[in-house]
C-alpha cells in the first residue's frame, strides 16, 4: 500500500521482483444533492493509503485505512471499487486489524486519538475509545478472543 493511492502485490521470482497492481484508492468525497461529487474531490483523484490488513477467514477481503480518515473494505476479486466505506475517524487511520477469532470484527487506530471497533457489516463503529493522544498501532490478543 502506498501514500500515492496504489495497492500492489509484489511477486519474487528467481532473480526478479515484479509488481502487480491490485487497485487504486479513489477518493470518496462528500455528495451534494442529486449525487454530485464535491469538485475538490474530483480534482485530487487518489486517496493516500496508510495501512491494510487481510481477513484470515475470507482471504479475498482486506481493509485499508487512509490519510483522509476513512476505512475501505476491498476485495481482490473486485479491484475497481470498494465493497464498503467506513467513516468514523477525523484524521489519518494509522492501523487496522481484523480479529482472528471473530472474522466480522476489526479495530482501527487514528491520529484523532481514538481506537474504534467495527463489525464489517455495519458502517458505524460499534465501540470507541478516546485515549487523549495519537494511537500509532493496535493489536488483538493472540491467545484470546478479546
Amino acid at each position: 500500500i502506498s501514500s500515492d493511492g496504489r495497492v500492489a502485490n509484489w511477486i519474487m521470482s528467481k532473480n526478479e521482483l515484479k509488481m502487480e497492481p491490485v487497485m487504486t484508492l479513489k477518493l470518496s468525497g462528500s455528495l451534494h444533492g442529486a449525487g454530485e461529487v464535491d469538485e475538490e474531490t474530483s480534482l485530487t483523484g487518489l486517496a493516500g493509503g496508510c495501512c491494510f490488513d487481510f481477513n484470515r477467514k475470507a482471504e479475498h477481503l482486506f481493509i485499508v485505512g487512509t490519510e483522509e480518515g476513512k476505512i475501505h473494505k476491498c476485495s481482490k476479486s473486485y479491484s475497481g471499487q470498494y465493497l464498503e466505506t467506513y467513516e468514523g475517524h477525523n484524521m489519518a487511520v494509522y492501523s487496522v486489524k481484523w480479529n482472528s477469532f471473530h472474522p466480522r470484527v476489526f479495530l482501527s487506530s487514528s491520529a484523532d486519538w481514538t481506537v474504534k471497533m467495527w463489525d464489517h457489516q455495519i458502517t458505524r463503529p460499534i465501540m470507541s475509545w478516546d485515549l487523549s493522544c495519537a494511537v500509532g498501532d493496535i493489536a488483538w490478543a493472540p491467545y484470546s478472543s478479546t
